[in-house]
């Protein structure tokens, strides 16, 4: 657009009708380089205030004692950063609220608008604080649209403050649908542009300022521009869709580069940053999805347009622009089918990829079936069993196991524990011990001298920011000068002591590492002159394992079967026999085959399922419930499809009547209203489904990482499945078209006489 000044129309002081795509298209044609400028200084001041706020801080509490100094520090630097950001954007509004107004005009852009108006800045920095108040306090923020227009009142009219607030007040009466949905329009491309930076917010900033100025222009009367073609809205709203959607996408493409850039977190840490990041690249995946949607939707109106009658009616009513409060509920509605469909989706994926996280736990480090006698006694003669059961087709291992129940003791701490005998040559073939040590080596266990004497960079602890703890160089307590044959002579070398392995939580509880000493200590000893005396042994930590369960990290220990025997007087004696099958999932219909197999009455067979079964009937309740409640929450929304319609067919009834002289039947009616309201809930139920799916997508690549402290996982887990998706979409899609029977019956009942009585 030239800089000359264009004739235009004559200036009528009486309300205009605009439109959001018309705003959009302004807005565009506004954005010119002073302005740009402007908006780039607006950024920069704003960020030096907030430097000056850090170094202020530092000056005031530079001899002032601090625990955590510098984090003290930073938190006031921002305060007072904060603070101080109202400045700048004070100094700077006027400038460039002249400089929107001009470019709606069609006139001169230049940044010498910037000390014209800059006496202004107290009114305009009473407006930033009264925005402030409205941010934070949601009851009074539901009147921020109506006060939205007061600075180009200021400008525009040299009005004080209180004044321009009345006069935007009375200005925005009506049009409150039409600035909301501009507002919603602009949200998406205005957030990635601030998460991108300053750049692309001073190309996204006059954007959305000079639609505002175009708004006020109309809603005034004092929009001295050329007529617009119906087509522009339109058109403009297309390409600020493809716009949004080429900013999502990059700053999408950043933050996956972002994260693939991140260093790897060892053990239990947990960085703020690594979860940042990865949150930033799900949420701009989720948005870049969101724009897809949003640019599909005008092509497949279009396609639906072109089919029947029927379905071109429906179509026009719900792209329908006319009345901005009838756009809104029909927003309203669609907004309302989507985040039901997006929680309903989102919540069952998440508890799906907790139930399937909890149960790959529990078959990772439990037998799929276990063999044992009622009574928990160890009992003898298994060798016959186990060598049946290792046999039969399916079963993909077993092992025995011999297990009680004692006190873990080391220098510092105690615990109780349950000790598991194991055999290291097929304790692999039933569950992931030797796949779960992350200290030491599973290797150790059976060869326990090794411990003695560890090499000095055997990793023997992890601390709780993933430090890895080495073993070191041996220290010597003999001189150098000592006779060699006295040194050889002279023992300094550890004493033997088995190997067990402990979990990464009872490590934690004991202060213990990989070749520390710990005592075992059963109240079932032996008789003694003074009674019956505490039975004792010694052992040496020969791993630390994490199996992501913490009652399995902080209860169970492994150790050999035969030292578990002798330290529990269970000779040629086991506790149970594990079995591992080839498909978990299948175990129970195995067991009646390993219990015709065994054929002992004194031994039962118990599958997983029947083990864990008050847990798994809580979680699949716990499923039912929460998919029941969603499945409200999607029919309060498909009230707002029943009020959208009735609401249509109240407005619409002039054209109904009209449809209905022209030989239209009742059914025609019907049919038309009923494709309305599914269409609704059909764009409301992609949304929903499609942003949900995004967004669990998201989490299932990158992985949320959790704080292991406090929720024991390192990431949330998600389970995205086909069969969730249609479940969902169908009964979304069932409420809402069941909800538009009501509306379009009326509609087919509506006479033409009464349409047109008052016409």
């Amino acid at each position: 657009m030239s800089n000359k000044k264009k004739p235009t129309a004559q200036v009528s002081e009486i309300p205009q009708p605009w439109t959001v795509g018309e705003a959009v298209g302004i807005g565009w044609r506004g954005v010119r380089a002073p302005l740009a400028l402007a908006q780039l200084l607006e950024v920069v001041l704003t960020a030096g205030c907030g430097w000056l706020g850090v170094w202020i801080a530092r000056l005031w509490l530079a001899g002032v004692p601090l625990e955590n100094g510098k984090t003290v520090r930073l938190l006031y630097g921002i305060g007072i950063g904060l603070a101080l950001t109202p400045i700048p954007i004070a100094l700077l509004m006027g400038g460039i609220c002249a400089m929107r107004i001009a470019a709606t005009r069609g006139e001169r852009v230049s940044l010498g608008s910037l000390p014209r108006h800059a006496l202004q800045a107290p009114r305009m920095l009473l407006f930033v604080l009264l925005q402030v108040l409205f941010a934070v306090t949601p009851t009074l923020g539901i009147f921020n649209l109506g006060f939205i227009l007061a600075p180009y009142f200021i400008v525009d009219r040299r009005m004080g403050l209180w004044a321009a607030l009345h006069e935007s007040w009375r200005a925005t009466r009506g049009h409150k649908g039409s600035l909301w949905l501009y507002h919603l329009a602009l949200g998406p491309t205005q957030f990635a542009a601030a998460a991108t930076g300053g750049l692309a917010g001073c190309i996204v900033s006059p954007i959305y300022g000079t639609g505002m100025a175009y708004a006020y222009t109309r809603m005034t009367g004092t929009c001295p521009i050329e007529p617009l073609i119906p087509e522009y809205g339109t058109r403009s709203l297309n390409k600020l869709l493809r716009a949004t959607l080429f900013v999502s996408a990059s700053a999408f493409a950043a933050a996956v580069f972002a994260v693939s850039r991140l260093p790897p977190v060892r053990g239990s840490a947990w960085t703020p940053t690594d979860a940042i990041v990865r949150a930033v690249a799900i949420v701009f995946g989720t948005t870049t999805t969101l724009a897809l949607l949003a640019s599909l939707l005008p092509y497949l109106l279009d396609r639906l347009e072109g089919r029947t009658f029927t379905l071109f009616v429906a179509a026009r009513h719900v792209r329908s622009q006319k009345s901005g409060f009838l756009t809104v509920i029909s927003i309203l509605s669609i907004c309302g089918v989507a985040l039901s469909s997006m929680a309903l989706f989102t919540v069952i994926s998440v508890m799906g990829g907790f139930s399937q996280d909890l149960k790959r736990k529990i078959l990772g480090n439990n037998a799929h079936i276990v063999i044992d006698t009622v009574s928990q006694k160890p009992f003898e003669a298994y060798g016959d069993t186990l060598d049946r059961v290792r046999a039969l087709p399916g079963v993909a291992g077993a092992t025995p196991v011999v297990q009680g129940e004692v006190m873990m003791a080391s220098a510092s701490n105690l615990a109780g524990v349950i000790v598991k005998g194991v055999d290291p040559t097929t304790i692999g073939d039933v569950i992931d011990l030797p796949r779960n040590i992350e200290v030491g080596q599973f290797d150790y266990l059976d060869h326990a001298e090794k411990l003695t004497h560890l090499p000095p960079t055997e990793v023997i602890c992890i601390g709780p920011g993933g430090e890895q703890y080495t073993k070191g160089s041996e220290l010597s307590f003999l001189g150098d000068d000592l006779d060699p044959a006295v040194k050889a002579a002279i023992d300094t070398s550890p004493p033997y002591r088995p190997g067990i392995i402990i979990g990464r939580e009872l490590g934690k509880t004991l202060h213990v590492c990989v070749g520390d000493e710990v005592t075992l200590v059963s109240p079932l000893g032996d008789l003694g002159p003074v009674g019956v005396m505490p039975r004792t042994k010694k052992f040496r930590v020969a791993g630390i394992f994490y199996s992501g369960m913490y009652e399995y990290d902080a209860t169970l220990v492994y150790t050999t079967m035969d030292t578990a025997q002798e330290y529990f007087s269970a000779q040629n004696k086991i506790s149970a026999i594990d079995v591992r099958v080839d498909d978990g999932e299948r175990a129970d219909q195995l067991t009646p085959i390993v219990t015709t197999a065994v054929a002992r009455p004194d031994l039962r067979v118990r599958d997983w399922r029947e083990m864990n079964k008050n847990l798994f009937s809580a979680l699949k309740l716990e499923r039912v419930a929460t998919f029941t409640i969603l499945l409200i929450a999607i029919m309060v929304a498909s009230f707002c499809i029943i009020c959208t319609l009735l609401l249509m067919v109240t407005e619409k009834g002039k054209e109904i009547a009209i449809l209905k002289a022209l030989g239209a039947t009742d059914n025609t009616i019907r049919r038309t209203f009923m494709t309305e309201g599914v269409i609704i809930g059909a764009i409301g139920t992609v949304f929903g489904v499609g942003t949900g799916l995004a967004l669990c997508t998201g989490l299932a690549w990158f992985g949320l990482r959790l704080d292991p402290d406090v929720y024991y996982i390192d990431r949330l887990p998600i389970t995205v499945s086909g069969l969730d998706f249609l479940m969902v979409a169908l009964a979304a899609l069932t409420i809402c078209t069941l909800s538009t029977i009501y509306p379009a019956h009326a509609a087919s009942k509506l006479r033409p006489v009464d349409g047109l009585r008052y016409e």
